[in-house]
């Protein structure tokens, strides 16, 4: 094997996770406070569409931003966090040392001088203060739990696509800028990594001595240069460059996932498994089958999820206006339309996302193929490619104009058919409204295939003609899906009026428990 595979191997051979030594004090919480905190999390993260890996950093910094207003240091509820964390089921339970809370602390007081620092600058206060917050958040989930195999996964993959990838000569980028976009793109691809977790992780690219609790004397000179370090470190994740590659590393990021899969199975015996080619195969279609269930089972998940805040939101907005609306303006309206406007989205969403199909078969082959190719490094055409530059026809703005009359025309087609069946303007425009966020999730749900399938789908006519006809409904949602998520009074209800309240709720009912049990003890 080459060096940069025995380093992924030694890496997943080390175990991981809390292993708190004999006698050590530990954070416990009682089951009933736990099962009340995991029932509001998954309420609460039913109201947004997020990845469900990103679920417990979210959660990190919403506690931070709750306490960021109350006065104290926010390295003071290191203790605090960590309970809370356990409460919904984020961190296990009886297994978290007490003593984290330091390391906790010290990390999260380093952050306190570039949150004064962003606190400083009047015209981008909230938005450098929100920078800090997403790098603080990711670095205390990767002190709370350390994702060793998944960064040892990335650092793998990027030395091998550093070798696979063709760059075109026209690129005018340093060597060292490409090694950078070409290791963004990996970490999106490979790890799903959102904006707030590669703020952290390039930062420590910039600053590898930031990890950990860092010298006092770093975090001022990173203080000192805040606003130049934020808009450099966003300049090269929103890369183009980045976006393509990205795109370009989605299926092939499917591979290394797999493999990892195969590691992981028998690490200690994965040296004489790659001498044996027929076992080597099997281990492969037996990782990338029970990859594929997973997969199968969070899609359902997810798709659930959405459906459900698809249903509420439809029906609250439907007694907040349609309902009015019908009942004092448009007397005559019928009330099919309305009941379409309820039920149509949840239905649309579950076809778009449930008539999934993954050519298991073929799937297979690619997948043994490529992973054969990755251990002897060999050229494979899922593996290897040629990055060029993004260029333009001449038939580039006529294409444009063609595009946006395509657009005036399906919305417009929408429109008329609706109106024609007893739609009125305001059932019209939130039909519209829906449509495009149910398609935009649809298809994104559907393109989270490319996880797990390395081949590209074939598109025959009718699939190609419903592209056409879906591109604007679907580039409308990706829009509002962006809008939407600025303003979802939902989120801010829960966030704001709720979760507070909520918390100290559970606070005090576990301190309540504690007391019971030590009365329980004395007598």
């Amino acid at each position: 094997m080459s060096e940069r595979l025995n380093a992924l191997v030694a890496v997943i051979k080390k175990p991981h996770g809390f292993s708190a030594a004999i006698g050590e004090e530990v954070i416990e919480v009682s089951a009933p406070v736990s099962t009340a905190a995991v029932l509001y999390e998954k309420i609460r993260n039913t109201l947004e569409y997020q990845e469900e890996h990103l679920l417990r950093r979210n959660a990190i910094a919403r506690f931070l931003q709750r306490h960021m207003g109350e006065g104290k240091q926010l390295s003071t509820f290191a203790s605090d966090l960590l309970r809370e964390l356990v409460w919904a089921k984020y961190l296990p339970n009886k297994a978290v040392p007490t003593h984290l809370a330091e390391t906790l602390a010290a990390v999260i007081a380093k952050y306190e001088v570039l949150l004064a620092a962003a606190k400083k600058h009047k015209t981008e206060r909230e938005v450098m203060t929100a920078w800090v917050l997403d790098a603080m958040a990711t670095e205390v989930e990767y002190t709370v739990a350390p994702p060793h195999h998944d960064e040892a996964l990335v650092s793998y993959m990027y030395q091998e696509m550093r070798e696979r990838v063709d760059w075109d000569a026209s690129f005018d980028a340093t060597e060292e800028e490409r090694d950078l976009r070409l290791f963004i793109a990996i970490h999106r691809a490979l790890l799903k990594s959102n904006n707030a977790t590669l703020r952290y992780r390039v930062l420590t690219l910039y600053y590898p001595a930031w990890s950990g609790p860092s010298l006092v004397s770093l975090a001022h000179e990173i203080a000192g240069n805040l606003a130049a370090i934020t808009h450099k470190v966003d300049s090269e994740i929103s890369h183009l460059v980045v976006e393509r590659l990205t795109r370009l590393l989605r299926r092939r990021a499917g591979v290394f996932r797999v493999l990892r899969d195969v590691i992981e199975h028998d690490a200690h015996h994965f040296h004489a498994l790659t001498d044996d080619p027929d076992a080597l195969d099997r281990e492969v279609g037996h990782a990338l089958h029970e990859r594929t269930k997973v997969f199968r089972t969070r899609l359902r998940r997810t798709v659930v999820r959405a459906i459900f805040f698809l249903f509420i939101t439809k029906m609250l907005l439907a007694l907040v206006l349609e309902v009015p609306y019908d009942y004092f303006i448009a007397k005559d309206t019928p009330r099919y339309p309305l009941l379409i406007n309820i039920f149509f989205p949840p239905f649309f969403l579950a076809l778009l996302s449930l008539t999934v199909s993954i050519p298991e078969k073929r799937n297979e082959d690619d997948y043994r193929a490529a992973i054969r190719a990755l251990l002897v490094g060999a050229d494979h055409t899922i593996l290897n490619f040629r990055f060029k530059r993004e260029t333009h026809s001449a038939w580039y703005t006529l294409f444009n104009v063609v595009y946006a009359a395509t657009f005036l025309f399906v919305f417009g087609l929408i429109g008329a058919l609706l109106h024609r069946i007893g739609f009125h303007a305001l059932s019209i425009t939130l039909f519209i409204f829906f449509l495009s966020l149910v398609t935009f999730f649809g298809i994104r749900i559907r393109n989270s295939t490319k996880d797990i399938v390395a081949s590209e789908a074939r598109s025959g006519i009718i699939g190609t003609a419903f592209d056409v006809f879906m591109l604007p409904i679907v580039r409308a949602g990706s829009w509002l899906s962006v809008k939407v998520a600025k303003i979802n009074i939902f989120i801010f209800f829960f966030d704001f009026m709720i979760e507070a309240p909520f918390k100290v709720a559970i606070r005090f009912v576990e301190s309540w428990l504690a007391f019971v049990r030590e009365k329980k003890e004395e007598i």
